[in-house]
């Protein structure tokens, strides 16, 4: 049950501290992440955590105008892999992108047991974040996670300061999961 508990726990906060986060706990999150189970072993995930201060600011460049928040962050963390690192079934089914999900996953309960924050974000240009972090055009840059300990919200805008403190909404266990066979109550219903 304990698990569960941090997995509640991890939520995509926003309010984050400048404070510096040291290289142990770094160190720790990137451990989780190597921990992590995959396809035959390989691995397929590469991590480049940036605290920096140039090349975090040259990073943060690259975020979307909705992820202004995450420039208080002290430490980003990228995600890479290749769909040619991992498992490529007959059938079609490539394993990278789940594997690394799998150590993103991990990387974020992690900071979560170090008291952390740990936002997954897609708003940023991964064209130009690639090149900042010199990370090799065939590799596929899939999040950057926003790393921070818990800051003060005020700077925050009206809406990402009301989702700071609002119920957690997810979508009941029975219209996700299933037991046997595929139902039709599995088939999403429309966008939220």
């Amino acid at each position: 049950m304990p698990l569960l508990k941090s997995i509640e726990m991890r939520r995509s906060f926003r309010a984050l501290d400048e404070k510096p986060i040291q290289n142990e706990i770094l160190l720790r999150l990137a451990e989780a992440a190597r921990l992590t189970p995959s396809w035959g072993n390989k691995q397929p995930w590469r991590i480049v955590t940036v605290t920096a201060p140039s090349q975090l600011t040259a990073l943060k460049a690259t975020l979307t105008p909705g992820n202004y928040w995450a420039k208080k962050s002290p430490a980003i963390a990228a995600f890479v892999t290749s769909l040619d690192w991992d498992g490529r079934l007959d059938d079609g089914r490539d394993y990278a992108l789940f594997d690394l999900g799998m150590a993103a996953m991990a990387y974020q309960l992690q900071a979560v047991e170090e008291g952390l924050i740990a936002h997954p974000i897609a708003g940023f240009d991964a064209a130009s974040a690639k090149r900042v972090l010199d990370i090799p055009e065939t590799a596929i840059l899939e999040t950057l996670i926003i790393l921070g300990f818990p800051g003060d919200p005020s700077g925050l805008s009206e809406k990402h300061l009301a989702s700071e403190t609002s119920a957690r909404l997810r979508k009941p266990v029975d219209e996700i999961a299933g037991f046997d066979r595929w139902s039709d109550q599995l088939v999403p219903q429309g966008r939220d």
